[in-house]
């Protein structure tokens, strides 16, 4: 299954330096679940499992590549983003985004599944699986693919070293989605957000870092939601910072009970003074 959608990057598209990057994921995420949608046959809030519970997609993972960085972007920008659509069974579903801009391209994979609230809470999510019609439009894969497998591996991580920690109280307002959980487009922002305080304490020669660079490849796993009421601790274990810029590891886990929520690999580019 294929989707294509056409923009001119205006104010709701830009940040500090550039394209977003938290408009891009949602974007990015709107269009998988368009399609995970259209394939079924069903609106989003309609989606249940065989037993009638209400499904919700649960991305697990996005990895998001530049070719430059998202400063390459610029304001009245004309882009267009292309995406297909697979699936692996009927619980996992994948989709790959091509973002063709003037001097800068972006890939997006996505992988996502499906889950079911187990009472009222965001941190007892059950698996589930939606029923797939026979007339099904998403192309079903033989084999797992390598992006799942290493998702897979990504769980079995234990980074164990931390060179910061810090906590970031959640902002129901901004950071919930429509029904209730977490969104899985605040976890990069929760990350940043932590990320600048580091910054400004341990390495302030860089300046502020949100101005003073942009990122050139993101790649989240997602393995568990929060509550709105709780918290999230952040850890940065590894770091290598050089002229060019920071590729960076860091976990976002609960605060209530410790679990892990994501590991996050990131990679920004130092910009030029403005």
């Amino acid at each position: 299954m294929n989707h294509a959608r056409a923009y001119s990057l205006n104010m709701p598209n830009m940040n500090i330096t550039g394209l977003s990057e938290n408009w891009l994921f949602k974007e990015v995420g709107d269009i998988h679940w368009a399609m995970i949608c259209a394939g079924l046959g069903a609106n989003s809030s309609d989606l249940v499992d065989e037993g009638g519970n209400r499904l919700y997609a649960t991305f697990t993972r996005l990895r998001m590549q530049c070719t430059g960085s998202l400063t390459d972007f610029r304001e009245n920008e004309k882009v267009e983003i292309a995406a297909e659509e697979s699936r692996f069974g009927a619980g996992l579903f994948f989709s790959q985004a091509n973002l063709t801009g003037a001097k800068c391209n972006i890939r997006a994979d996505v992988m996502s599944a499906f889950s079911r609230r187990d009472g009222t809470g965001n941190t007892s999510l059950l698996k589930g699986q939606p029923l797939i019609p026979d007339d099904c439009a998403i192309s079903e894969l033989a084999a797992m693919p390598d992006f799942g497998n290493g998702y897979r591996a990504q769980r079995n991580q234990n980074y164990g070293t931390c060179i910061f920690e810090t906590a970031y109280d959640i902002h129901p307002y901004y950071d919930i989605n429509g029904v209730g959980l977490l969104y899985f487009a605040s976890y990069p922002m929760i990350n940043d957000f932590c990320e600048m305080k580091f910054f400004s304490g341990a390495h302030k020669q860089v300046g502020f870092w949100p101005a003073a660079s942009a990122t050139a490849s993101r790649d989240v796993h997602y393995f568990s939601n929060c509550d709105p009421d709780d918290g999230v601790i952040y850890r940065l274990h590894q770091l290598e910072l050089t002229d060019a810029g920071a590729t960076m590891i860091s976990t976002l886990s609960r605060r209530s009970d410790g679990a892990r929520m994501a590991d996050l690999i990131t990679t920004k580019r130092r910009l030029p003074p403005a």
